[in-house]
């Protein structure tokens, strides 16, 4: 093989990679988990060859029983040579270990005779004792290469009981289970148990494309966890929680429950409120605005409070745990309906319902109810207006931890759309090749967020600089930025002169995209077929209005096609429009997504949906002089 048949960019391929567990009995250190490991990889090109030098990273307590091992390590390198298959083995001497932590060892090797086509292969057991590791690493079945076959096999004993979840989006090849004798080396504990065998065959290289969260939350994996562990003759241990459980645990938490009950350092804030509001909105606004003035949020995430709410409030800083229970305790002194809310940001992934583990979440946000509406606020974030979550925390669902019952899940959904408004008003000289006029853009919603968090503290030369750079061939003046953080609930508003030459004008006759600004000029989808779903964060508002004047004795040459397309299910909107009215030219350009997320029987739409928009953006007109 010179090159992958099913993705010809590869730089390697996995013929086999292949995972084997099962579970013993040592008399010194108890249960064991031991795990095979064969790994076969074709090497295509020389950017692979790093694949060679391989890593094994394993725990190593301060006492035996706490220690895992790596034993019965080979590694071979094939090569073809006049052809025959030349076999080199990986030397003993050669494996090196190294403590790389505390509490951790690596085994390193380097495969010998590694050339661009050679196939490596190597296979190892990692022993882990179960006070260790109790339950197996997740399984991927897909990589950043492809692999043709990917196998993992596991034999549970009857006494071990694992929730098994799979993630990604591949089908299984095999998907087999059946009932076996397990004989784990001590006669008390052998007896039935269940063999699993699972196959992914053909998975592609895992690619990040545009509109994802984390690639973990697209990666074909087998996931366990530890539910419960019944030896003969002894009670059952529960491992698997409830979400009551977790609300139990963190509702004792010092870091967390015991943070809610302290807030009295806000009791001046809370009457300087009081007095100054008896409307329950405007109460909630007041305390919002002043913990998101008042605090800096330090850029870390968790579900712990850093060194308590207390000292982040005397240092005017602290994470988002405490700035935002800090928020959530003032809105509870003020005799509002608020509670924290557990939120897993895009980047550490999809929370899984139907597994309740703390460790789902690493970000918390406050619930507040007033009357029927429900508001979601993150006061980590001072050029947010109240409700409008950060692009981060838009993942799906969240958890509230009320303050007393039962807690809930529910919908992140963001408030607002990525909206921007452009506006161009100008002139046309043909003779002189020149376009002149005025130009505006209006952010809106998230754009206006993104604006604000880039440029509202900086010089304004910044802005004015990254401007000119977005439209080198443009010359700039005047420009002007109003409500740059005056009014959080209202748009960022930027106007310039400009002009632009055309050095390809002749006389009599000019040539110009109208979409001088707005316009969509590439594709984001650009994979010819996805078997990913869609998440935009949020929906887009893109408006685009031209006016341009002509001189007299000029026209139009001939009148574009006004263009409609909808998605389906009003997911989505685009118009197009050119018209002249007496010696104005009117353009009129509107792109509207409503839906957030898509699955992938959905993808042809909206690239062909995007793509009919680059099209239509790219048109040039012609005006011509008429002849008298």
């Amino acid at each position: 093989m010179t090159a992958y048949v099913g993705d010809s960019t590869a730089d390697a391929v996995y013929l086999y990679d292949s995972g084997d567990v099962s579970f013993l009995y040592d008399d010194l250190k108890g249960f064991v988990m031991k795990s095979k490991m064969w790994v076969r990889i074709k090497i295509l090109k020389e950017s692979a060859l790093d694949r060679a030098s391989v890593g094994l990273t394993y725990y190593y307590g301060n006492n035996f029983k706490e220690q895992e091992w790596i034993e019965d390590l080979k590694g071979y390198t094939y090569n073809l040579e006049n052809g025959q298959i030349v076999t080199t083995e990986l030397d003993k001497k050669s494996i090196k270990r190294e403590k790389s932590s505390e509490y951790s060892y690596t085994t390193k090797f380097n495969l010998p005779n590694v050339k661009k086509g050679a196939v490596i292969e190597y296979s190892y057991t990692l022993v882990s004792p179960m006070s260790v590791r109790p339950k197996p690493d997740t399984w991927h079945f897909q990589g950043s290469v492809p692999f043709k076959w990917s196998e993992y096999k596991i034999t549970i004993p009857y006494f071990l009981d694992y929730k098994m979840t799979m993630g990604g989006y591949l089908s299984l090849h095999h998907n087999k289970h059946e009932p076996v004798n397990v004989d784990v080396g001590h006669s008390r504990y052998n007896g039935q148990g269940m063999s699993y065998r699972f196959v992914v065959k053909d998975s592609p290289a895992f690619v990040n494309e545009p509109y994802m969260t984390t690639e973990k939350d697209y990666l074909s994996k087998l996931n366990f966890e530890l539910a419960s562990i019944t030896f003969p003759g002894e009670m059952s241990k529960n491992f698997s929680q409830t979400w009551d459980d977790v609300e139990k645990t963190l509702e004792e938490a010092s870091w967390f429950g015991g943070e809610l009950r302290k807030s009295a350092f806000l009791k001046d804030k809370k009457e300087e409120i009081s007095k100054g509001s008896y409307d329950p909105l405007e109460r909630m606004n007041r305390a919002y605005g002043f913990i998101q003035k008042y605090m800096k949020w330090d850029g870390y995430t968790g579900l712990r409070s850093g060194d308590g709410g207390k000292k982040a409030f005397d240092n005017k800083k602290g994470n988002a745990c405490d700035i935002n229970l800090m928020l959530t305790s003032l809105l509870r002194e003020l005799g509002l309906e608020a509670n924290p809310v557990l939120i897993s940001t895009r980047a550490h992934g999809h929370v899984y319902q139907e597994i309740p583990m703390i460790e789902s979440f690493n970000y918390i946000v406050s619930h507040v109810k007033i009357g029927e509406q429900e508001y979601l606020l993150d006061a980590t974030q001072p050029y947010a207006k109240p409700g409008l979550l950060p692009e981060h925390a838009l993942n799906g669902v969240g958890r509230l931890i009320p303050k007393k019952g039962a807690g809930r899940f529910i919908i992140i959904s963001p408030l607002d759309l990525q909206s921007k408004l452009e506006m161009i008003s100008a002139k046309i000289v043909p003779e002189d090749g020149i376009i002149k006029g005025n130009y505006a853009i209006s952010y809106g919603g998230y754009e206006a967020l993104r604006w604000r968090d880039k440029y509202s503290t900086e010089p304004e030369n910044v802005f004015q600089d990254d401007l000119k750079k977005l439209v080198p061939e443009w010359q700039l003046q005047n420009i002007a930025v109003k409500n740059k953080s005056d009014d959080l609930k209202g748009t960022v508003s930027v106007s310039c002169d400009f002009e632009v030459e055309d050095e390809n004008a002749s006389p009599g006759v000019f040539y110009f995209n109208p979409m001088l600004a707005g316009r969509w000029a590439s594709n984001p989808l650009k994979a010819k077929e996805r078997i990913y779903p869609l998440d935009l964060t949020t929906g887009i508002s893109n408006s685009y209005i031209g006016n341009f004047t002509l001189p007299e004795g000029y026209m139009l040459d001939e009148m574009p096609k006004t263009e409609i397309l909808m998605l389906p299910d009003k997911a989505g909107k685009f118009s197009y429009q050119v018209r002249q009215v007496g010696s104005v030219i009117q353009v009129n350009s509107s792109v509207q997504v409503n839906k957030v997320r898509f699955l992938p029987d959905e993808y042809d739409y909206l690239k062909e949906f995007f793509e009919r928009v680059v099209q239509k953006h790219s048109q040039p007109l012609v005006i011509k002089k008429q002849s008298n």
